[in-house]
């Protein structure tokens, strides 16, 4: 049963038989999915420092949005130039997870995004974003120290330093 009919996501309450045969009501946030872009700049990743009015504070992030039609790739792109101002000619699938499956249908595409040019920002209104560069280590000592906390951004780093 819907509950709330959002632009970006539904609650529901739904009832559902367990593997076990028995029976619960669940609250779910039925999300469109959303795509994560890694991208790399002359041995930097550029970061965005973006206020988010949920938690009412900035926070360090890669470039990230919900995702409005079937294809990644382009949507990657389209969030890449309004956040950034940047296009990227190469961008390459790299994993997907689920950010909080307790709650959320949502899955997280990420992907790596290259041989970026500068065409100039076109962020959406009501969106407060900085870009800044950083390099790996500049990232690592972030989240140890705590200045990163952003579970896709931190999800992301790892997988990049650990497999790329």
């Amino acid at each position: 049963m819907e509950i709330y009919k959002g632009k970006k996501f539904n609650v529901c309450l739904d009832r559902v038989i367990l593997p076990n045969g028995k029976e619960k009501i669940i609250e779910k946030v039925e999300h469109k999915g959303s795509v994560v872009i890694f991208p790399i700049l002359n041995d930097k990743i550029i970061l965005i420092r973006q206020f988010r009015p949920v938690i009412n504070q900035y926070i360090y992030e890669l470039p990230a949005g919900t995702l409005e039609g079937n294809n990644i790739i382009e949507e990657a792109k389209r969030e890449l130039l309004e956040e950034t101002g940047y296009e990227a000619r190469e961008i390459k699938y790299l994993f997907k997870f689920y950010p909080s499956p307790g709650i959320s249908t949502e899955i997280m595409h990420v992907v790596l995004a290259k041989d970026l040019t500068y065409k100039g920002r076109k962020t959406e209104e009501g969106e407060v974003i900085e870009v800044e560069m950083k390099t790996i280590e500049e990232i690592k000592y972030m989240i140890l120290k705590g200045e990163i906390i952003d579970g896709k951004t931190i999800a992301s780093f790892l997988y990049y330093i650990n497999y790329l």
